[in-house]
C-alpha cells in the first residue's frame, strides 16, 4: 500500500507562447529528451489506467480501491497536461501525431497478440516504475533542472511528486492478481524487458526527431549529446540503475525505497 497521500492535483500549465525550443537552461539535447518523454504520457498514461482499473472489480480491501481511484484521478490529469504540454512543443519543430503513433502500435501489438490483462497489467507495473525512478532522480537532485524555464520545471515536478506518491498502486492490484508462483515472476520480468526498450527506445527516438526538426540534427546531439545527458552528466540513467535492477528481486515492492522526505520537501508548492 501507499505510504503517503495519493492526492489529484488539477492545476493547469501555461506553457504555450513564445518560442522555448530550448527551455531546459538552453540545452537542446535536454530539452528535446525531456519533450520526447513528455510525448509517451497521454498515451501511456490512459494505457495504465485501463490496465489498472480492469481489476478493480476483484480488489476488495477499501484502501487499495481508494488509492486505485486517486492513482486514476492522477494520471488522467497527467494525460491532459502532457497533451496541452506537447502542443505547446509542436509550435519548435516536429509531429507529435506521427510520433505518438509509433507508441500506439505498440499498445495496438498488444491487442492483435490478444494479451492478458495480467500482461497489460504487468507491463503498467514496469513503466510505473521507470517513472517513478526518474522521478525520484528529479527530486532527488535539486540542480538538476537549475537554469529551466520556471513553467516547464514546474510541470516535471508537479508530476515527479505524484508519480513517487501512487508508485505502489498497479503493484499492490498486480500483487492481488497475479499468476502464480515461478509464472508471476517471469511475467513481470519479461514486461519489464519490454517497457525498457519501449520507454528507452521511444523517448530517444522521439528526442532525435525533435533535435532534426529544431534543427539541431547534426551526429554531436543526436547520438552523442544523448549519450552523453543519459549515461554520463548528469547521466540519468546511469544514476537510477541501482533502482532499475531492484525490480527484478523477488520480493521486490515499491516502497522499499522510502522517499517519503522528497515528496514532503516539494509537494507544499502544489497545494491550493
Amino acid at each position: 500500500m501507499s505510504m503517503v497521500e495519493i492526492k489529484p492535483r488539477n492545476i493547469k500549465f501555461a506553457l504555450a507562447g513564445e518560442d522555448k525550443r530550448n527551455w531546459f537552461a538552453g540545452n537542446p539535447v535536454a530539452t528535446a529528451l525531456m519533450d520526447g518523454a513528455s510525448i509517451l504520457f497521454p498515451i501511456g498514461e490512459t494505457f495504465f489506467i485501463e490496465s489498472v482499473v480492469h481489476f478493480r472489480d476483484r480488489i476488495s480491501d477499501p484502501k487499495l480501491l481508494e488509492e486505485i481511484r486517486g492513482f486514476q484521478q492522477q494520471e488522467g490529469i497527467h494525460s491532459r497536461e502532457h497533451r496541452r504540454y506537447n502542443k505547446a512543443v509542436e509550435a519548435f519543430g516536429g509531429n507529435i501525431a506521427e510520433l505518438e503513433a509509433r507508441l500506439q502500435a505498440e499498445v495496438d501489438d498488444l491487442d492483435r497478440r490478444g494479451v492478458s490483462p495480467e500482461y497489460k497489467l504487468a507491463l503498467t507495473c514496469a513503466f510505473e516504475h521507470f517513472t517513478a525512478m526518474l522521478a525520484d532522480d528529479l527530486l532527488a537532485h535539486p540542480d538538476f533542472m537549475a537554469g529551466a524555464d520556471p513553467e516547464f520545471s514546474r510541470i516535471w515536478h508537479w508530476h515527479a511528486i505524484e508519480e513517487a506518491e501512487h508508485k505502489s498502486v498497479a503493484y499492490d492490484v498486480w500483487n492481488q492478481v497475479k499468476p502464480k508462483g515461478l509464472k508471476g515472476y517471469w511475467m513481470r520480468v519479461r514486461a519489464m524487458m519490454r517497457a525498457t526498450r519501449v520507454f528507452v527506445g521511444q523517448s530517444r527516438y522521439n528526442a532525435r526527431v525533435l533535435l532534426r526538426a529544431r534543427g539541431y540534427g547534426g551526429f554531436r546531439n543526436t547520438v552523442l549529446g544523448i549519450f552523453y545527458f543519459s549515461l554520463v552528466k548528469p547521466g540519468v540513467l546511469r544514476r537510477s540503475l541501482p533502482a532499475y535492477l531492484a525490480y527484478f528481486k523477488p520480493g521486490f515492492h515499491p516502497w522499499q525505497h522510502d522517499n517519503r522526505n522528497l515528496i514532503d520537501k516539494y509537494k507544499a508548492a502544489y497545494e491550493a
